[in-house]
């Protein structure tokens, strides 16, 4: 994983630094999708193959938060498996 940091100008532009862009493929007028999760911005690039699956993806997490403040929950064990997590997490 490639770390940098940025920052953002006064019209509300950042720039993704070059290592990170060349790392992850990022060419000019690649588009994205912008989370705001509390104030934690998050970029998604969008690309046409994926999008119906980030699509789902946005809208199980959003289920996820609702039955989370709903108190409906279950919990995962250290001793789970990654695939047995994404099960339980994905049921």
């Amino acid at each position: 994983m490639e770390i940098a940091i940025t920052k953002i100008s006064e019209n509300g532009q950042v720039v993704i630094p070059s290592e990170i862009r060349k790392d992850a493929g990022i060419k000019p007028s690649a588009k994205f999708i912008v989370f705001n999760e509390g104030g934690n911005i998050m970029l998604k690039q969008i690309k046409k193959e994926a999008l119906r699956d980030d699509m789902l993806l946005i809208e199980k997490i959003r289920r996820s938060e609702e039955q989370i403040r709903e108190g409906k929950f279950v919990k995962a064990d250290i001793a789970m498996s990654d695939e047995e997590i994404d099960d339980l997490l994905m049921a």
